[in-house]
């Protein structure tokens, strides 16, 4: 039995050395096609959100937390997708009347309308906490309301 799980583990390295073989001359495409792209974004995009998730959580106020933590995790999903498009000229197969695009551009654009989306959905939630802060309401702009989060112990402490 020891026997033949040796010959089958040594069958088993020399197909992958076979296969590393075959796949020399392709290196360069390899590594730009499925190395690459997975590296740089455990290696730099999925940090640099994350470490301004936490800058966000830290020093922001609770109203512009969401708009931002969405923004950053869009931008980060945005440009990985985006990366496997301008990292090659020809990245995927040519789509039907979308070949000839300027990707970069592209991606510029969606970048910069998602962030006036979190602009506005910040500067709405800043003013929707400045009138519940005025009108005598809690200021946390993430409290629930419903029939699940029953609030009535809580106004009536507020109101008596």
């Amino acid at each position: 039995m020891r026997t033949a799980r040796a010959l089958l583990g040594l069958l088993g390295l020399a197909a992958l050395a076979w296969g590393a073989w075959m796949t020399y001359p392709m290196i360069k495409d390899v590594w730009t096609w499925f190395l690459a792209p997975p590296i740089l974004d455990d290696a730099v995009v999925l940090p640099v959100a994350g470490l301004a998730s936490l800058a966000v959580a830290r020093w922001t106020s609770p109203a512009w937390r969401w708009p931002l933590h969405f923004g950053i995790g869009s931008t980060a999903i945005i440009t990985y997708l985006a990366v496997t498009e301008a990292w090659r000229e020809y990245g995927f197969p040519p789509k039907p009347g979308l070949h000839d695009r300027d990707y970069v551009t592209d991606t510029l654009i969606t970048l910069a309308v998602l962030w006036a989306v979190v602009l506005l959905a910040g500067l709405l939630r800043t003013r929707t906490a400045r009138l519940r802060a005025h009108e005598g309401a809690l200021p946390d702009v993430e409290r629930q309301e419903g029939p699940l989060h029953d609030t009535t112990e809580r106004d009536q402490s507020l109101a008596g």
